[in-house]
């Protein structure tokens, strides 16, 4: 991205909610929260991730999203994304503005508990089509095809942003479920003038009845190479309490950790916080509420 969310991060360089279903082959879901970053400077912000889907029964139909994080002082990002979805024997193409698959087949949580420390850890793991698309003000074009054989389940994407600079970005998505645990390989291609940006991850993530786990390498290369590894780990203290570490180890630089924990209600409301450390620097805390539906 080109305007950092947070100046603290910027210098470095949970899971939604089962959808809805209303009947008719439509199914609808999301998020919703209000958050409090006690960075420098603080940040509030509301973050919104909702998203519905149609699906006919035979060869038509549609998936729309939006997802937006509006801060305080007016800045934003914001994606919007609607395309048409055909059903084939031979998998799922959506043409339009389609969300990109490596948001869409999303295996490990995001990082920390403020989605704003998510959003600027990007440019280590990952995605790179929304961060670019926020910065576009517009809905990005492309074609995602999508299929599952068994227990694999793989695609490939292409996203244009038209925002004068002739940005091309590939995309591709591999998972294989053995159980609980869900085996993944990701990979993005940004064509741009100059050095091509290039972003590769593979990794693990095991979802157990009271604790999670995960790991992820990533490899990010444009006119320099920059690998981070990242351990992840949750558990359960009680149906409605998750507690939550997460670790990015840097290559050449400091390393980043998070704690953090979340409070669910039956109704959908819920309440987390933590607080994000980069090693040798400044320390992040965030507190938030909000509603999954």
């Amino acid at each position: 991205m080109n305007r950092p969310i947070l100046t603290t991060l910027a210098a470095l360089m949970a899971l939604p909610a089962a959808a809805q279903t209303a009947g008719n082959g439509l199914t609808f879901g999301g998020e919703v929260k209000l958050e409090y970053l006690d960075a420098n400077p603080r940040v509030w912000a509301f973050d919104g991730d909702v998203g519905m889907s149609w699906r006919s029964g035979g060869l038509l139909g549609f998936d729309a999203a939006l997802d937006t994080s509006y801060l305080d002082d007016g800045s934003d990002v914001t994606n919007v994304w609607a395309a048409l979805v055909l059903s084939t024997g031979a998998g799922e193409f959506a043409v339009g503005a389609p969300r990109p698959l490596l948001e869409t087949q999303r295996v490990m949580p995001r990082f920390s508990s403020s989605r704003l420390i998510d959003l600027e850890l990007g440019f280590l793991r990952g995605p790179i089509t929304p961060l670019e698309s926020a910065e576009d003000k517009g809905v990005t074009p492309g074609l995602t095809y999508l299929n599952t054989a068994g227990s694999l389940t793989y695609g490939a994407g292409y996203h244009y942003l038209n925002d004068g600079d002739g940005l091309g970005i590939f995309e591709g998505v591999m998972q294989y479920k053995a159980g609980p645990t869900t085996l993944f390989i990701t990979g993005e291609l940004a064509d741009v003038d100059g050095p091509n940006a290039t972003l590769l991850q593979i990794g693990a993530f095991h979802d157990a009845d009271r604790y999670d786990v995960g790991a992820a390498f990533a490899h990010f290369v444009q006119s320099d190479g920059n690998d981070s590894l990242r351990l992840y780990g949750s558990f359960d203290v009680v149906p409605s309490l998750t507690v939550r570490g997460d670790v990015v180890l840097v290559q050449d630089s400091r390393d980043i950790y998070s704690l953090s924990a979340s409070y669910g209600l039956s109704n959908g409301l819920f309440v987390e916080g933590g607080g994000t450390k980069i090693q040798n620097g400044p320390e992040t805390y965030d507190i938030g509420v909000g509603f999954k539906f």
